[in-house]
């Protein structure tokens, strides 16, 4: 089951590996001909996909090392440092973009695009918008926060080429800052989708629990198998595609060890068809309080 989950995650990266080194050669190769500053920022934001394909590739096969004696839960914070640093490349490329496209705005610098240039964009567009559904698509299956912010990635280059496409329209019709402006939009774009990487994967690494939604269901799950008369101290965390899980259950005190013991396995069992077959769980069986006394 794991190898298979690897090998989806690993096949949609390649796929996305492929089309952006296609889609960079192709915007640089056109930026640098038309002198279209927009489409070359473009291209460097792809480059940066490809980057970030490359360490989510890698991110992904140390993630899928078993446990060992050195990291007993795991390997998935491998996979949480290659989000990490997709949302890093991702901050640097907008923040030099938006340096070259401001002083391109300042200093009256425009070229017309041509209509290759808007050709090259909406291809890009259709291309990326695609790919971020495709990758989305697996990493919501596997959940896979690195694959959640590659698929991110490439719905933010998707809406810079969309920018791309916009500031070439609007030069060719006689705005000639069409072009630069068209840079700062990529660049806010970017620094968005960034952000949003940034502080999901500072969520993860302080220990942030599950969404509120995944703890719903995590506590619905627990309370519906049959033999557990309460529950508490529910503690919930992320490990890359995995999820470790710590709850207290309450079973008749009357019950014998090995009785009480299946009931905990039924909750082991209830929060991984929540969560999926790597999440970690660790029950812990209390006597429910006695009632009152007459």
């Amino acid at each position: 089951m794991q190898v298979e989950k690897g090998d989806g995650a690993v096949r949609i990266t390649l796929i996305g590996l492929g089309v952006n080194l296609a889609l960079v050669g192709l915007k640089f190769a056109v930026g640098l001909l038309t002198g279209s500053m927009a489409l070359v920022a473009d291209g460097v934001h792809s480059l940066s996909d490809l980057a970030t394909d490359l360490v989510v590739l890698a991110g992904l096969r140390l993630a899928r090392r078993p446990a060992d004696a050195s990291h007993s839960f795991g390997h998935g914070k491998f996979e949480t440092l290659a989000t990490a640093v997709v949302g890093v490349v991702l901050l640097l490329a907008g923040v030099w973009i938006a340096v070259e496209a401001v002083g391109a705005l300042r200093e009256g610098r425009a070229e017309v695009p041509g209509p290759i240039v808007a050709g090259v964009a909406a291809a890009s567009v259709v291309a990326k918008e695609w790919l971020f559904r495709a990758t989305r698509k697996v990493a919501r299956r596997l959940r896979s926060s690195s694959l959640e912010a590659n698929a991110w990635h490439h719905r933010s280059d998707a809406l810079s080429s969309l920018a791309v496409l916009v500031g070439g329209v609007l030069t060719a019709v006689g705005w000639s800052p069409g072009d630069p402006a068209a840079a700062v939009a990529v660049a806010a774009l970017i620094a968005w989708a960034a952000g949003r990487i940034l502080y999901q994967t500072l969520h993860e690494l302080t220990e942030g629990s599950l969404s509120p939604a995944e703890r719903d269901r995590v506590a619905r799950a627990i309370g519906a198998v049959e033999g557990v008369q309460g529950w508490h101290k529910l503690r919930t965390r992320s490990s890359g595609s995995g999820a470790l899980v710590d709850v207290h259950i309450q079973v008749d005190p009357a019950l014998s060890v090995a009785a009480s013991h299946a009931i905990a396995t039924r909750v082991e069992e209830a929060v991984r068809g929540v969560l999926g077959e790597g999440a970690s769980v660790v029950v812990h069986v209390e006597p429910s309080s006695p009632p009152d006394a007459g």
